[in-house]
């Protein structure tokens, strides 16, 4: 996997250009916030996504009157915007003039009469019918932020819109009066790309839009190509309420085939917010731009539709970045609906990159590697701060040749050095279960690297990892464990420092394993741990096979002192409703104070000095 950009091995910090020195908060800061949608994970189809007015409630009163062919100041700033309007059916690019009552034909000839910020109006140009069309995008909208949840959003964008036709405050796709589609092949012609940028294009709105059936190339393969090389920056790119379809579906994956093309020059300020992307092949977003961060990809559901012997991928970010977030999607491999041959992923953290937030996702047969190292492409900066929380992860497809996709696959590397290693993750309040007859396991770390002592902390804390964790694969019956931590034999520098403290181990097998240590961390802390009694250990023993009871390991480590055996009473277990049953004993009140490494649980509920109890919830 490479990166087609410049990189200088020197630069080990990131360096925002001016435009972008307000670092913005993350959902890390913020860890109790309410999703848009009461809670919600994935797309939710709604009637109006804009926040015209910028007080930061979406579809407010007057939010609405953008595109509907009557207001010609939708924000209501006191400058009547310069408003396009293109009808596939009833238009015209010779006779029109872009009004509602005489639109244009075609979306290109309408982006190609707006004229840009300079007049302090920002171009909107809102679209009915099907269009065949490869679009760009060759102005910006006007210079100019605000501030809604923690992230900044333009506020007077060149806006790209489906237009309310029927003036009824609806926009489509939610309303089907309406019709705002881009198809890539609807006479055949198997278009490439739906929309890209001429330059260096900043403060764009994309939003209420079907774009279905582009790609089939074999590159530069996708939906959105808006980010180009160059020294100069882009700012603030937001794209909502699209509904994507048989984007690349089946296509072997290719560095170039992706939905959202991530590669380019330097961007800040991109928010990916409330889409569907269903049916779609090769890569979802997947990039190396340098220098540059503050990335929101919120309330995405992604649907994985692959060719049967290639890989398909979420997301797989690298390079010199910072804050990137990923929160309340829905990621589904889909597996039973293709039947991989390999593996898929579904979120790829990858060398060089900093400061991700994961959190509150529905993760369904992909998982999420920590890749720290890629040959060739050295990035001289390890991993750091990436947090996952509050995430569900759920293995239900039986066909995996290898076991099935791990929970969470920490990796190290023997040709790595030690800035190509993780330096820091935080796993924290999550769900790991499986719903087939068993699968790899939830956290599974070969942290470490091949030139000098790994630094930092992997912590997993307040856990809930259920079994069993047996699975097929070609070479016969294989036992694995809840936590692995088995790095390469031959790996020189392996992680020392692991924190392992108030997570629940249940529903496995005798053949299982609570807990595999290859080796013995010098800096090995755990306790307040709820194991499985089905279930042995495994410590510092190079055979796979060698393991040892519960108190050999409490021995052995010195560690798990207020550990326990048992099985805890969830809510509904046979359904995969893993929360404690109020009724529960045995993990309520058994752990040790997790506070200082997570203030909450998975539902958000408080953990404080005087909350104990282990696993993902608090009841």
């Amino acid at each position: 996997t490479g990166n087609i950009d410049d990189v200088n091995a020197a630069n080990t910090t990131i360096t925002m250009p001016a435009a972008a020195t307000e670092i913005t908060a993350t959902y890390e800061d913020d860890p109790n916030y309410e999703p848009p949608g009461g809670g919600e994970r994935g797309y939710i189809a709604r009637a109006c996504g804009f926040d015209m007015d910028d007080d930061g409630t979406i579809g407010g009163a007057g939010d609405d009157d953008v595109g509907d062919g009557v207001t010609t100041d939708p924000d209501g700033d006191g400058t009547d915007e310069d408003l396009i309007y293109v009808d596939s059916v009833d238009g015209n690019d010779t006779t029109g003039d872009g009004s509602p009552g005489n639109p244009y034909k075609t979306v290109q000839y309408a982006l190609n009469q707006a004229d840009g910020p300079g007049d302090g109006a920002e171009d909107i140009i809102a679209i009915a019918g099907t269009f065949e069309e490869t679009l760009t995008i060759q102005d910006s909208g006007v210079a100019g932020y605000y501030v809604r949840d923690n992230f900044q959003f333009p506020n007077n964008p060149l806006m790209l819109i489906g237009w309310d036709k029927d003036n009824d405050g609806e926009y489509p796709p939610y309303d089907t009066d309406d019709t705002a589609v881009l198809d890539g092949n609807m006479d055949g012609n198997a278009l490439a790309l739906a929309v890209t940028v001429s330059g260096k294009q900043s403060y764009l709105e994309i939003a209420h839009l079907t774009i279905k059936k582009y790609g089939y190339k074999s590159t530069n393969s996708g939906a959105f190509k808006l980010f180009p090389n160059g020294v100069a920056e882009q700012t603030h790119i937001y794209v909502h309420d699209v509904e994507l379809y048989d984007i690349n579906k089946a296509h072997p994956d290719g560095s170039s085939v992706i939905v959202l093309n991530w590669w380019g020059g330097r961007r800040s300020h991109v928010a990916i917010i409330n889409n569907l992307v269903d049916d779609f092949a090769s890569y979802f977003c997947r990039g190396s731009p340098q220098n540059c961060g503050n990335w929101r990809f919120q309330n995405l559901t992604l649907n994985m539709y692959g060719n049967v012997d290639t890989w398909t991928t979420g997301w797989k970010l690298w390079g010199i970045n910072n804050y990137t977030e990923i929160l309340d999607c829905i990621i589904d491999a889909q597996a039973s609906e293709w039947n991989p041959n390999g593996e898929v992923s579904g979120i790829g953290v990858c060398q060089g990159t900093q400061d991700w937030t994961i959190r509150n996702n529905l993760i369904i047969d992909a998982g999420i590697a920590l890749q720290p190292f890629a040959s060739g492409y050295y990035q001289g900066r390890r991993l750091d701060d990436i947090l996952i929380d509050q995430n569900i992860f759920a293995s239900t497809y039986d066909g995996w040749d290898m076991g099935g996709p791990t929970g969470v696959n920490i990796q190290g590397y023997v040709d790595a050095n030690e800035e190509e290693s993780v330096q820091g993750a935080t796993i924290t309040n999550n769900f790991f279960y499986t719903s087939r007859p068993g699968w790899r396991g939830g956290i599974d770390s070969g942290a470490g690297n091949g030139t000098g002592p790994q630094i930092g902390t992997i912590t997993i804390a307040g856990n809930t990892i259920c079994g069993p964790f047996t699975y097929d694969d070609i070479y016969g019956t294989k036992n694995s464990s809840g936590i692995t931590i088995v790095p390469n034999a031959s790996l020189p520098y392996k992680q020392q420092d692991y924190v392992i403290k108030n997570n629940i181990i249940g529903e496995a097998i005798s053949t299982d394993k609570n807990v595999e240590v290859s080796y013995a961390p010098t800096g090995w802390v755990a306790n307040g741990n709820v194991y499985d009694p089905d279930a042995d250990f495994r410590w510092n023993e190079t055979q796979h096979w060698v393991t040892i009871s519960f108190s050999q390991w409490q021995t052995q480590t010195g560690q798990d002192a207020n550990s326990t055996l048992g099985e805890p009473l969830f809510v509904d277990d046979a359904n995969y409703d893993f929360h404690l049953d109020p009724n529960d004993t045995v993990a309520q009140g058994k752990g040790v104070d997790i506070s200082g490494i997570t203030d909450h649980d998975y539902d958000g509920d408080t953990r404080d000095s005087s909350t104990k109890t282990a696993g993902a919830d608090v009841p």
